[in-house]
């Protein structure tokens, strides 16, 4: 892969983890449980720890965890997304954050298939596993607290 398709690639996904901890630091400020206020927080912290491997990434240096499989339950295919509003429900915010969620596992593994770089296939496989945990911890809440 040529370096400036590598760095675009690399840009994308940086963009992507900052739009994601900018909404889960919004998400944070509208939820009334205090247990998922601190579960979005941990995110936008862990969001930040992605946006640095890429950072790493693009300058060379890469340290990728072990990879493990995540469950999925599936139950973010069934939901219709809504929108973060002030006065955004708990269920609409746990729907907004599985959707968007599922779009980041797709779009790793959408670029993970269209490339032939040893390093890009570790990192977005690697970034699939974060999405995907994030997912299951959000699908789970809902799971027990709104569909209980």
């Amino acid at each position: 892969m040529d370096e400036k398709k590598f760095g675009e690639i690399i840009q994308f996904a940086i963009q992507r983890e900052i739009e994601s901890m900018d909404f889960y630091d919004r998400a944070s400020k509208l939820v009334k449980h205090s247990g998922t206020r601190d579960l979005f927080s941990d995110f936008v912290k862990q969001e930040e720890g992605h946006k640095k491997k890429l950072e790493a990434v693009r300058v060379g240096k890469i340290e990728l965890g072990k990879i493990e499989k995540i469950p999925n339950l599936k139950i973010s295919d069934y939901m219709v997304e809504a929108e973060l509003k002030p006065d955004v429900s708990y269920g609409d915010i746990l729907r907004i954050a599985m959707k968007r969620e599922e779009r980041s596992v797709k779009l790793y593994t959408d670029l993970n298939e269209k490339n032939q770089d040893e390093t890009l296939i570790s990192l977005f496989t690697f970034l699939i596993q974060e999405e995907s945990k994030h997912k299951y911890y959000i699908e789970k809440l809902y799971d027990d607290e709104v569909l209980k």
